[in-house]
């Protein structure tokens, strides 16, 4: 009894030595799409947070924070096409399913960190933007209550660390002693800047009377941000450029996304660079929306000059092939879509081998590119030239402060539901496109995929819509279209915008009208005369209203926002400007104090502005 006592003791204590032996690391890593005009935007990340409720607040307990140990600065436009910047490494994260991840970036006013200055930015945050000249301005890139952070929504796994080796004494399972030692890895990477990618790697060795065991489990979480959708360029009330970030990020393990490859043929195109020398055209990979009635863009990637582009990151699964529609579009050429791509991920295979009284097991997944199915290539397209055409809106009723305007096509033949074209955000104090958009006249190229790295067959006829018109629609979070949508046709002469009266969307099902009601107090009297106030939820833009009158004789202001949702928890950021404050480099001041209209309609704010 008393042997068998010991030997159940040795075995635990066996099991809970190997237990400690494994550990699980968490990765965080940061990938994008930029818009061609812009040639670095720099964002610097201090401090990384999770949670495991979709429900819970900034504001809340239960937040597993981590500080890094330095700033990270990380650029959006080096980043994109597959490239992974890492923000955080070996983060002891427990396991456990989190429905929330948060980043808390630096303020382009915060003192200059050292990972910024030496990048060559000029500020935590920047934009660095290239105008129709030529001319490079490196902006400070506004953000939205940086304190409370960007916040990203998605179910996010963090595995328990395997046990890799077997334990001797006769644990059920275990091989018999002086039989076998065990490796393993699963990697996953594409393009990866300073981290490792969703890697296992699991090592043993087995005496005839002990077992040891170090194993670390790593899980990689990519945060995607399509700065396409993200990055909103606005003209102050001095005409001055400035840049706003409005973040709606998303964000993938890295070992269940794929990407889609291609290459465009362009030596027989003209006018398609951006005036940074880049080549303006991307390519969007698209999927259905919940009912079927249009497309919405999953992922975004920028043709590079050689004509390459890499959509990334693309969920995906190993069981069954996800199907992806991609729409190549831009200045300068007629848009092609190829439909039904299919991505699927690999599976892991497995491999052993025998050295005497060893035994070696190497697990592998497979890394993405090349013949692999974590990556497909749709091969080689060649777009026509299309000389655009540009288009303006003008709002049939205030837009929501966070609306993007898209330009929808469908293919002739009524089997496709509408796809995007082009999207971009409004100017949110001036409710117009800060740039009109370009959009292709004509007829438009569709194919269908046909097996990894076959060359398809473009096939051109006019949209449904008609030769050069589109749909345009309003979209903007917890909105949904309005009953009608206009559309927009090629003129018939000049190179003016063609202007689209535009009705705003409607708010989505249970959300209400809400206020927010900020009253003013200004601790030197008369020093600002011009202001706005800006509303965001976790880094995205929510609502704007104008400070002056409130600034002039004192008193409150009042902003129309989403109510009675769970993201209606609300942080205030005003821009003031006046007698010594220049409109192109505003006060910025953000609060603390949340606006909470989750469950309620009205909500009071107390700003005291410096």
């Amino acid at each position: 009894m008393a042997q068998r006592s010991s030997a159940a003791f040795t075995a635990l204590f066996s099991l809970l030595v190997l237990a400690a032996g494994c550990s699980s690391r968490t990765e965080v890593s940061l990938t994008g799409n930029t818009p061609p005009q812009f040639s670095h935007v720099w964002l610097t990340v201090k401090e990384v947070r999770f949670h495991t409720s979709s429900t819970a607040a900034v504001t809340d307990s239960g937040w597993s924070t981590f500080t890094l140990k330095t700033p990270v600065t990380l650029d959006l436009a080096a980043n994109t096409g597959g490239t992974l910047g890492a923000l955080a490494t070996s983060l002891k994260l427990l396991p456990g399913t989190y429905a929330q991840l948060r980043l808390l970036p630096l303020d382009p006013s915060a003192p200059l960190a050292s990972s910024a200055q030496s990048a060559g930015a000029l500020y935590n945050a920047e934009a660095d933007y290239v105008d129709t000249a030529g001319s490079t301005h490196q902006l400070p890139l506004e953000l939205l209550n940086p304190d409370q952070g960007i916040g990203v929504h998605a179910s996010l796994r963090v595995p328990v660390g395997k046990l890799g080796s077997t334990l001797a004494g006769g644990v059920p399972g275990a091989a018999a002693p002086g039989t076998s030692s065990a490796t393993s890895s699963a990697t996953s990477s594409i393009g990866t800047t300073g981290a490792n990618n969703g890697t296992t790697t699991t090592t043993g060795t087995t005496t005839a009377a002990t077992t040891t065991a170090s194993t670390t489990t790593t899980t990689t979480f990519a945060v995607d941000l399509d700065a396409t959708r993200d990055l909103v360029p606005f003209s102050t009330a001095a005409g001055v450029t400035a840049v706003l970030l409005s973040a709606h990020p998303s964000a993938y393990r890295s070992d269940g996304v794929g990407s889609i490859q291609g290459t465009l043929t362009l030596t027989n195109l003209t006018g398609i660079s951006a005036s940074s020398g880049v080549v303006d055209l991307q390519v969007s990979a698209e999927t259905l929306n919940a009912d079927g009635t249009r497309h919405v863009v999953v992922a975004t990637a920028p043709v590079q000059s050689n004509g390459q582009f890499t959509v990334y990151p693309l969920p995906a699964s190993s069981s069954s092939a996800t199907s992806y529609d991609l729409v190549i579009h831009g200045a300068g050429i007629a848009t092609i879509i190829v439909r039904a791509v299919q991505l699927t991920l690999p599976s892991t295979s497995a491999a052993t081998t025998q050295t005497g009284t060893t035994t070696t097991t190497t697990a592998t997944v497979e890394t993405p590119g090349g013949s692999t199915p974590a990556t497909v290539s749709v091969g080689t397209l060649t777009p026509r030239a299309a000389a655009p055409y540009t288009a303006d809106i003008r709002p049939a009723g205030a837009l929501p402060a966070d609306t993007a305007v898209s330009f929808y096509q469908t293919p002739a033949g009524g089997t496709d539901a509408p796809f995007v074209i082009e999207t971009s955000p409004i100017d949110p104090f001036n409710q117009n496109l800060y740039r009109a958009q370009p959009l292709a006249p004509g007829t438009i190229d569709v194919g269908t995929y046909v097996s990894n790295g076959s060359n398809i067959t473009l096939v051109s006829s006019a949209p449904a819509e008609g030769a050069g018109t589109y749909r345009v629609a309003a979209l903007a979070p917890n909105y949904v279209l309005a009953a009608t949508t206009p559309t927009v046709s090629a003129p018939a002469s000049g190179t003016q915008p063609v202007i689209v009266p535009l009705p705003p969307p409607v708010l989505e099902g249970g959300a209400l009208a809400g206020t927010v009601l900020a009253s003013l107090t200004v601790t030197t009297a008369a020093k600002y005369t011009h202001g706005e106030i800006l509303i965001s939820h976790d880094g995205a833009l929510v609502a704007t209203a104008p400070l002056d009158a409130a600034l002039a004789a004192g008193g409150n202001v009042s902003v129309v926002v989403p109510a009675n949702i769970p993201a209606a928890l609300y942080f205030a950021t005003v821009r003031v400007w006046g007698p010594s404050v220049a409109a192109g480099a505003p006060h910025r001041q953000w609060f603390a104090t949340p606006a909470d209209l989750r469950s309620g309609l009205n909500a009071s704010l107390a700003l005291t502005l410096d």
